[in-house]
């Protein structure tokens, strides 16, 4: 396993899509078999999944940071705006990581990254949605101080899948303390 130091961390561009799109793909098998349908896993596109990159690459305000080891990417993380329109608020859309690259501090690294860019725009607090089965995420956000909230069902695979809230809500003091 390589140590966050072997990455670079680099805001991605369009160009990047293919990429981002096969490293989506491999993380969402390796992260959820038996949480999600395993023939909805195996349909995965990289193809599908690198034109809807490429498209919110170009057309979408999101902050999207991308980690590079020495064979290309292999983890990112997006945010933006609360998609539910609370004032002051960021949302971390998708931090996905290889699981080669897993437990390294990269995942730490990539958040924060993120986190600073939307507290640049003027994001005080910070929300992350994950399914509630994916123990060893919300596990991570809570070793970063996330706080748990709400619960709601999330539409995938055909059908719905519970999904849990972790907040930051004072995201300057957080990223201060995360910084020493």
């Amino acid at each position: 396993m390589q140590s966050e130091l072997t990455y670079a961390i680099v805001p991605a561009g369009p160009g990047d899509a293919a990429e981002l799109a096969l490293v989506h793909v491999q993380a969402w098998r390796e992260t959820y078999p038996g949480v999600l349908p395993a023939a909805y896993l195996a349909r995965m596109s990289v193809a599908a999944h690198a034109r809807r990159w490429r498209w919110r690459l170009l057309h979408v305000g999101e902050v999207t940071l991308a980690a590079e080891g020495e064979a290309g990417l292999v983890g990112y993380c997006s945010g933006e705006a609360s998609r539910a329109g609370v004032p002051g608020e960021a949302e971390i859309t998708t931090l996905y990581l290889l699981k080669t690259a897993q437990g390294s501090g990269l995942g730490r690294a990539l958040l924060t990254a993120t986190a600073r860019a939307l507290a640049a725009r003027g994001a005080t607090s910070l929300v992350i949605w994950v399914l509630a089965d994916n123990l060893r995420a919300r596990a991570f956000y809570e070793r970063l101080g996330g706080r748990r909230a709400e619960a709601r069902r999330e539409p995938i695979a055909g059908g719905s899948v519970a999904a849990v809230a972790y907040r930051w809500d004072d995201l300057p003091g957080w990223l201060s303390a995360s910084a020493g």
